[in-house]
């Protein structure tokens, strides 16, 4: 019985400093964090939501319909060769876009038809004006039909 008692004292001291080990180390990564103005804590949006794929693979429209489910907040860049477009997300509904000098409708017909790029949705709390009236399901509906005639 001596013996055991005897060790039960190392394994509970290594035991409590391998704990204080993680708290401190956690503690220093949050403070650094802080210092560099990262996100650590925040009552606004969830913007911890990252995404990003290959447009063969995920059609943009597909990509639109997660993050309007998702009713997530951020902006949608799109690039395709040297081109770069975006789509600025508000609770979930288009508000903004932007492709090849076109904005509004007119730049999302012309990304929606595109077959080839990348994409990465940038989570961020979004302050500016609605700019789209439109639903994505008529601009939808009305690509689609115009896709149909040309």
């Amino acid at each position: 019985m001596a013996i055991f008692s005897s060790m039960a004292v190392p394994i509970w001291i290594l035991v409590t400093g391998f704990f204080g080990g993680v708290a401190v180390a956690c503690l220093i990564i949050l403070l650094r964090e802080r210092k560099r103005g990262g996100a650590v804590a925040s009552s606004g949006p969830n913007t911890s939501f990252a995404f990003s794929g290959n447009l063969k693979h995920t059609s943009l429209l597909d990509a639109i319909q997660f993050l309007e489910i998702g009713q997530r907040e951020g902006v949608l860049h799109i690039y395709s060769g040297r081109r770069k477009g975006y789509l600025t997300f508000y609770k979930g509904q288009v508000v903004d876009g932007f492709y090849r000098n076109e904005i509004g409708r007119e730049a999302i017909f012309q990304m929606l038809g595109l077959e080839e790029g990348d994409f990465y949705f940038e989570p961020k709390t979004i302050t500016q004006p609605k700019l789209m009236t439109d639903s994505m399901m008529d601009i939808a509906f009305e690509w689609d039909a115009r896709r149909g005639e040309g």
